[in-house]
């Protein structure tokens, strides 16, 4: 798909989707499609579909409502200005995750021919921080403080100002807070600290490319978590059904 100038992928397809919306709404017996087949009729990847309702969601035009699948909502009093769907709220939470697997893992395994006995020490005291604190709050602080203790171990100014910026982006955007609140919770925190153990093994062992595939895993867990919640592939609904 080409992208109008100045444009992001996920508004281009939230466009489409409220068009959509729009024009079936007065027929009960239509359904939205899947995310999948919307991805397929689109042309898109399924990650900017899920970021094109996030957007959605943001305007009053559906509802992510777990595993009742996402609900259309009623149209309110005023029309609604369906190209508004297309407002940028920054960068979408998978194309963030897509950089920071390309960055974070190149800069794990430069950290693991660099590190030092002082940095391991510090990334074990992390862990075991975040398994004593177990917020379920929907962030961490310190998940962002392991990812920039390994950014340091590089010693290159520009990788961790880099990879500070991605997370600043990150925990800043109104998207990535909207989704990412849904998944965090007890029963991920586990999974996501044994990957960080992995990571820590990796550059104990001085292994690049280890320490590179470990990293990568790890964020595209996150990624996958993030595209898996929810019930993707339940049914769409109209409010009232």
């Amino acid at each position: 798909m080409r992208l109008p100038k100045g444009k992001r992928l996920y508004q281009v397809v939230a466009r489409q989707v409220a068009r959509l919306i729009e024009e079936h709404r007065s027929d009960p017996n239509w359904r939205l499609p899947s995310e999948r087949e919307l991805a397929e009729e689109l042309q898109v990847s399924r990650p900017s579909v899920r970021e094109a309702i996030i957007a959605l969601e943001m305007r009053g035009i559906v509802e992510v409502r777990g595993r009742a699948g996402i609900v259309i909502l009623p149209p309110t009093a005023s029309v609604l200005n369906f190209d508004a769907a297309n407002t940028d709220v920054g960068a979408g939470p998978f194309e963030i995750l897509e950089a920071r697997k390309a960055v974070e893992s190149s800069a794990a395994a430069i950290a693991a021919t660099r590190a030092t006995a002082q940095d391991l020490m510090l990334l074990e005291e992390n862990i075991a921080g975040m398994e004593r604190a177990r917020t379920i709050e929907g962030t961490d602080p310190a998940d962002r403080e392991f990812h920039r203790i390994i950014a340091g171990m590089t010693g290159n100014a520009v990788i961790i100002s880099m990879i500070e910026a991605l997370w600043t982006q990150q925990e800043s955007s109104r998207m990535w807070k909207a989704i990412h609140q849904r998944i965090y919770s007890a029963d991920v925190q586990p999974l996501w600290i044994g990957q960080h153990y992995g990571i820590l093994t990796a550059l104990k062992l001085r292994n690049p490319e280890a320490a590179n595939k470990a990293m990568w895993q790890h964020i595209a867990s996150v990624a996958s978590e993030l595209m898996n919640s929810n019930g993707a592939e339940t049914e769409w609904r109209v409010e009232g059904d």
